[in-house]
Protein backbone atom coordinates (compact mmCIF):
# COMPACT_ATOMS: atom_id res chain seq x y z
CA UNK A 1 0.00 0.00 0.00
CA UNK A 2 1.62 3.19 -1.27
CA UNK A 3 1.08 6.54 1.11
CA UNK A 4 0.81 9.86 -0.32
CA UNK A 5 1.51 13.11 1.73
CA UNK A 6 0.83 16.34 0.38
CA UNK A 7 2.67 19.03 2.03
CA UNK A 8 -0.25 22.05 2.93
CA UNK A 9 0.16 25.13 0.82
CA UNK A 10 1.16 27.96 3.14
CA UNK A 11 -1.25 30.13 1.19
CA UNK A 12 -4.88 30.10 -0.21
CA UNK A 13 -3.35 31.15 -3.49
CA UNK A 14 -0.99 28.33 -4.13
CA UNK A 15 -3.76 25.50 -2.31
CA UNK A 16 -5.50 24.46 -5.63
CA UNK A 17 -3.76 21.14 -5.92
CA UNK A 18 -5.94 19.71 -3.10
CA UNK A 19 -8.96 20.45 -4.78
CA UNK A 20 -9.21 16.06 -5.33
CA UNK A 21 -11.01 14.61 -2.64
CA UNK A 22 -9.02 12.68 -0.23
CA UNK A 23 -7.04 12.64 3.15
CA UNK A 24 -4.15 14.85 3.49
CA UNK A 25 -1.37 14.57 6.24
CA UNK A 26 -1.70 18.18 7.64
CA UNK A 27 1.97 19.89 8.34
CA UNK A 28 2.42 21.93 10.95
CA UNK A 29 1.98 25.59 8.67
CA UNK A 30 -1.13 24.13 7.46
CA UNK A 31 -4.85 26.56 8.40
CA UNK A 32 -6.20 23.15 9.81
CA UNK A 33 -3.64 23.13 12.20
CA UNK A 34 -3.37 27.02 13.00
CA UNK A 35 -3.72 28.25 16.53
CA UNK A 36 -6.15 30.32 16.05
CA UNK A 37 -9.15 28.20 13.88
CA UNK A 38 -8.34 25.07 16.94
CA UNK A 39 -8.73 27.52 19.82
CA UNK A 40 -12.20 28.74 17.37
CA UNK A 41 -13.50 25.60 17.34
CA UNK A 42 -13.15 25.29 21.17
CA UNK A 43 -14.48 28.27 22.38
CA UNK A 44 -17.47 27.66 20.10
CA UNK A 45 -17.87 23.90 21.63
CA UNK A 46 -17.60 25.16 25.29
CA UNK A 47 -21.13 27.72 24.10
CA UNK A 48 -22.63 24.52 21.95
CA UNK A 49 -22.07 22.26 25.20
CA UNK A 50 -23.54 24.78 27.50
CA UNK A 51 -26.61 25.59 25.09
CA UNK A 52 -27.67 23.03 22.86
CA UNK A 53 -26.40 19.94 24.94
CA UNK A 54 -26.60 21.13 28.36
CA UNK A 55 -23.49 19.35 29.39
CA UNK A 56 -21.50 22.84 30.46
CA UNK A 57 -18.25 20.59 31.70
CA UNK A 58 -18.24 18.66 28.59
CA UNK A 59 -15.56 20.36 26.81
CA UNK A 60 -12.63 19.40 24.04
CA UNK A 61 -9.07 19.11 26.15
CA UNK A 62 -7.32 18.06 22.63
CA UNK A 63 -7.38 17.87 19.33
CA UNK A 64 -4.75 15.43 17.96
CA UNK A 65 -4.49 13.62 14.32
CA UNK A 66 -4.85 17.07 11.95
CA UNK A 67 -5.86 16.24 8.19
CA UNK A 68 -6.57 18.30 5.22
CA UNK A 69 -9.94 16.45 3.95
CA UNK A 70 -9.92 18.65 1.05
CA UNK A 71 -9.93 22.14 -0.53
CA UNK A 72 -12.17 23.88 -2.74
CA UNK A 73 -10.85 27.42 -4.72
CA UNK A 74 -12.96 29.87 -4.84
CA UNK A 75 -15.55 30.09 -8.41
CA UNK A 76 -17.19 32.80 -9.75
CA UNK A 77 -19.73 30.61 -11.66
CA UNK A 78 -20.68 29.18 -7.96
CA UNK A 79 -18.94 30.93 -4.98
CA UNK A 80 -16.70 33.15 -4.51
CA UNK A 81 -15.00 31.95 -1.04
CA UNK A 82 -12.06 29.24 -0.63
CA UNK A 83 -13.19 26.91 1.60
CA UNK A 84 -10.36 23.83 3.61
CA UNK A 85 -12.02 21.05 4.89
CA UNK A 86 -10.34 19.00 7.71
CA UNK A 87 -10.42 16.31 9.80
CA UNK A 88 -9.11 15.70 13.29
CA UNK A 89 -9.65 13.54 16.61
CA UNK A 90 -10.55 15.28 19.62
CA UNK A 91 -10.10 14.39 23.36
CA UNK A 92 -13.08 15.00 25.16
CA UNK A 93 -13.46 15.81 29.22
CA UNK A 94 -15.44 12.67 29.69
CA UNK A 95 -13.09 10.28 28.01
CA UNK A 96 -14.15 9.73 25.17
CA UNK A 97 -12.34 10.52 21.66
CA UNK A 98 -14.89 11.90 18.64
CA UNK A 99 -14.35 12.60 14.93
CA UNK A 100 -13.70 16.39 14.33
CA UNK A 101 -14.80 17.67 10.77
CA UNK A 102 -14.40 21.42 10.21
CA UNK A 103 -14.33 23.57 7.59
CA UNK A 104 -12.26 27.21 7.06
CA UNK A 105 -14.16 29.67 4.73
CA UNK A 106 -11.37 31.69 4.27
CA UNK A 107 -12.73 36.12 4.44
CA UNK A 108 -15.71 35.31 5.58
CA UNK A 109 -15.41 35.98 9.63
CA UNK A 110 -17.77 38.70 11.33
CA UNK A 111 -18.83 41.21 8.32
CA UNK A 112 -16.65 39.11 6.29
CA UNK A 113 -13.55 41.45 7.04
CA UNK A 114 -12.38 39.75 10.36
CA UNK A 115 -10.83 36.61 9.28
CA UNK A 116 -12.06 33.75 8.41
CA UNK A 117 -14.89 31.72 9.67
CA UNK A 118 -14.51 27.92 11.32
CA UNK A 119 -17.68 25.79 11.23
CA UNK A 120 -17.11 22.14 13.06
CA UNK A 121 -18.82 18.99 13.37
CA UNK A 122 -18.13 16.63 16.55
CA UNK A 123 -19.48 13.07 15.24
CA UNK A 124 -22.39 11.75 17.46
CA UNK A 125 -22.23 15.96 18.98
CA UNK A 126 -24.60 17.38 16.19
CA UNK A 127 -27.92 16.92 18.48
CA UNK A 128 -29.97 19.25 15.74
CA UNK A 129 -28.65 17.74 12.56
CA UNK A 130 -27.35 21.25 11.55
CA UNK A 131 -24.52 19.14 9.22
CA UNK A 132 -26.33 16.60 8.58
CA UNK A 133 -26.37 13.07 9.83
CA UNK A 134 -22.60 11.75 10.70
CA UNK A 135 -21.33 15.60 9.97
CA UNK A 136 -21.95 14.78 6.25
CA UNK A 137 -21.95 18.48 5.40
CA UNK A 138 -18.48 19.39 6.40
CA UNK A 139 -16.66 16.49 5.33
Amino acid sequence: MTTVLIAAPATVSRAADLVAPGTYAAVTDSDCAAPRNLAAIERKFRVQANEVHHQPALDIVSITDIRENRYLPAREDITSVDRLYCKASAGMSDGRTRTLWYMIEYGEGFAGAFGDNVEFCLSGLDRWNVHDGACRVLR
